[in-house]
């Protein structure tokens, strides 16, 4: 079976910043959390898609955060195939701004947006950010948000919880979500939020089964099988070893729709129309 990886960072110096800078950042818990040190030396790409293919991963969606990182990843994604480029978007210059980034990011072809409320310390819901989630619903373009518990303290939590996706799905109904970490550290409201509403997806990234509620892993084997997601968030949990603890509690029939399908499908598919 080929595995599509839907959330990783390449191991450039441009793209590993966001762990090695000497000034702190949102990310720099991260490396002791998840016992990085051993991962965050450069790595060139090619070799790294074939550590990738190694595990059976086709392709991976590689995601940036400034505008630096996602002129590197498109020039990247132009030169290897198994690349899905993934722009990060900041609110920083202005809303106007950030619409044409949007704009210009999808016509250069990156396959999503990406949007952490917690870098942007604005929560999900924040009519701030409702311009671009009605660009992206015009365009049928996917948006990705951070929708989970952040180990960074320097901002609120609650900005990514699952009221704030439930209230833009509902305000933008043929928009395409996909919830980065599936709502981890929430609970299962994250659930009802996905089974409500069609084109919300859950992707499982860097999380540990073992770790999870009971709830999301029968979602994932019943009720949500075609609205779950494999990531591992490379650099952060290595590819075999979060593909390892994801086939022991999958059953046989929903892996094909977990490892590939299901991200293809909130990738490419045309959005359930309202």
């Amino acid at each position: 079976m080929k595995i599509i990886d839907s959330r990783i960072r390449l191991r450039t110096e441009q793209l590993l910043k966001i762990w090695t800078d000497e000034q702190r950042t949102p990310y720099s818990d991260y490396v002791y959390l998840y016992k990085m040190k051993s991962r965050i030396s450069t790595m060139p790409v090619k070799d790294l898609i074939e550590l990738a293919a190694a595990n059976n991963i086709e392709q991976m969606l590689a995601y940036g955060i400034t505008a630096q990182d996602n002129e590197e990843i498109i020039r990247l994604a132009q030169e290897f195939q198994e690349i899905i480029p993934i722009a990060g978007i900041s609110i920083e210059k202005g809303i106007r701004y950030a619409l044409r980034d949007i704009k210009k990011y999808f016509d250069d072809g990156f396959a999503a947006i990406f949007l952490s409320p917690f870098t942007l310390k604005h929560s999900l819901n924040d009519r701030l950010l409702y311009p671009l989630y009605g660009l992206c619903e015009l365009l049928q373009k996917p948006i990705i948000v951070h929708g989970a518990i952040h180990f960074w303290r320097g901002a609120y939590m609650w900005n990514g919880q699952p009221q704030h996706i439930d209230e833009i799905a509902v305000d933008f109904p043929e928009l395409k979500i996909i919830v980065s970490h599936g709502g981890n550290g929430f609970g299962p409201p994250i659930l009802s939020v996905a089974q409500r509403h069609p084109n919300v997806y859950l992707e499982y990234s860097a999380l540990n089964p073992s770790y999870m509620a009971p709830e999301f892993l029968y979602a994932a084997n019943t009720y949500l099988k075609n609205k779950c997601i494999f990531g591992t968030d490379y650099p952060l949990v290595d590819f075999n070893i979060a593909i390892d603890h994801w086939k022991k509690v999958l059953r046989e029939n929903v892996q094909e729709l977990f490892f590939r399908q299901n991200v293809l499908d909130a990738l490419y598919k045309e959005p359930v129309p309202y």
